[in-house]
């Protein structure tokens, strides 16, 4: 069995994925799954290979939705029972 990484990035809703052993296999899918479909799809048309385990290696998301949730998730958030989470009172 053959393995295969994969750089895989999102970009426009889509994930692109390129295979860093295969120079010339690069595809998308709007979803992981449908991405590793068509990679496997794509290197069995290109070199008839059947058995493979693909290991995809995901880039940080870096679009804006993602960062403004990344800056939200940083603040520190009320317990309920009056501390902050670095333990500070209210």
């Amino acid at each position: 069995m053959k393995l295969y990484h994969v750089a895989v990035h999102r970009e426009d809703g889509w994930y692109i994925g390129r295979v860093l052993e295969r120079s010339g296999v690069t595809t998308q899918g709007r979803t992981l799954d449908e991405l590793v479909e068509m990679l496997r799809d794509a290197i069995e048309a290109m070199w008839a290979e059947k058995d493979m385990q693909l290991e995809l290696v995901l880039a940080p998301d870096r679009s804006p939705r993602a960062k403004r949730s990344a800056a939200r998730s940083r603040k520190p958030r009320p317990l309920g029972n009056g501390l902050r989470r670095a333990g500070r009172a209210v």
